[in-house]
């Protein structure tokens, strides 16, 4: 998935970082700003328990899939067969134009590039009926949650986005033009009763325990809620009228502090304050809002700090022209890494 901050391609340096402080591969890791699941998945492989949050809906739902299951469910109110059987029957439902094509295809009312009409009518086909069998008791909480999370990720794949649906693109890339299909997520276990919550990170603090508390908190002044409204949408189906030229949603209920410059240094404070774990693992690039002293004093008030940093690739959502705020040092930026053992 495209998304901001996303950690996939630093696992390596993160994994290869922790082993350097000797921190055990084992107990309890808590990725409390979960995202797109991948650092949660990573670890849940290495054999930690996981417990895995984000306020965001569609991330809770890829998270709950790919962090919290053990095991692929069974679908077998529905009488279709295995699970192949019903992503297939899925793949194969006519097409209808709904609240997607309405609000996020060219051909809707609104006349918004987010999707192609024909797959904006795939997405409202297989998104109405997943939602119908839930409705109807066909589905699990388990298996609702796997049909939603590869509508989702198969959504994103076809968007014609640039990098978030902050905006859309008036011409079409050539990904948006594949037809969406539904693909069976990787569900592996590793035996141990992974947890998943949809908190706020500085209330979800006060209640848990961990061995390994890791922090990617937002870095920058763009709220994921407004840069992935589509995808929340796509995961609430509350069907909001939405506003103005790219269909945002209201979400003033999930707007985070740490992308406000004038509170992100105070919630950061308060949530190392009360984090109950035994190492502390921030992730936090060298353009975020909190400056790397302030952050490494609040930090040594927990413990003594190491940094390791690394190069890598800036998240990108506009081509180079001569007034891209981002135009220098090869698009490259440094991501710190700050791991604390707790006194």
């Amino acid at each position: 998935m495209k998304y901001i901050g996303n950690k996939t391609r630093l696992l390596d340096f993160i994994e290869r970082s922790i082993t350097e402080s000797k921190i055990p591969f084992n107990g309890t890791f808590c990725d409390i700003f979960g995202g797109t699941g991948s650092v949660g998945k990573h670890f849940k492989d290495k054999g930690f328990k996981v417990i895995s949050n984000d306020l965001m809906t569609y991330s809770y739902i890829i998270q709950y899939v790919l962090v919290y299951l053990n095991q692929m469910p069974m679908f077998d109110k529905l009488a279709l067969g295995d699970v192949k059987a019903v992503f297939q029957f899925l793949n194969n439902l006519e097409p209808i134009e709904g609240y997607v094509f309405e609000n996020y295809a060219p051909s809707g009312s609104y006349g918004r590039q987010y999707f192609s009409d024909i797959n904006a009518k795939r997405i409202d086909a297989i998104r109405e009926q997943i939602q119908n069998w839930y409705n109807d008791d066909m589905l699990s909480t388990d298996e609702y949650f796997v049909l939603l999370s590869s509508l989702i990720d198969a959504a994103d794949f076809v968007a014609n986005i640039s990098g978030t649906y902050g905006a859309y693109l008036k011409i079409w890339r050539s990904m948006a033009l594949k037809p969406l299909t539904l693909r069976i997520p990787e569900i592996k276990n590793n035996n141990r009763p992974n947890e998943i919550y949809q908190e706020d990170a500085n209330c979800l603090i006060k209640k848990i325990k961990c061995d390994v508390l890791y922090i990617d908190p937002p870095y920058n002044e763009r709220q994921y809620a407004s840069n992935f409204h589509v995808l929340e949408s796509l995961a609430v189906w509350d069907k909001q009228t939405l506003f103005g030229k790219t269909g945002q949603r209201d979400y003033t209920s999930k707007k985070s502090r740490y992308c406000l410059k004038g509170e992100a240094l105070g919630a950061f404070s308060e949530l190392i304050d009360c984090a109950e774990t035994k190492y502390i693992i921030i992730s936090y690039n060298n353009e975020g809002i909190i400056p790397r002293e302030k952050l490494i004093k609040i930090l040594e008030k927990r413990g003594e700090v190491k940094e390791y940093t690394t190069n890598y690739r800036r998240f990108r959502t506009e081509r180079d022209h001569e007034h891209r705020k981002y135009k220098n040092c090869n698009d490259k930026v440094v991501e710190h890494l700050y791991i604390v053992k707790v006194n």
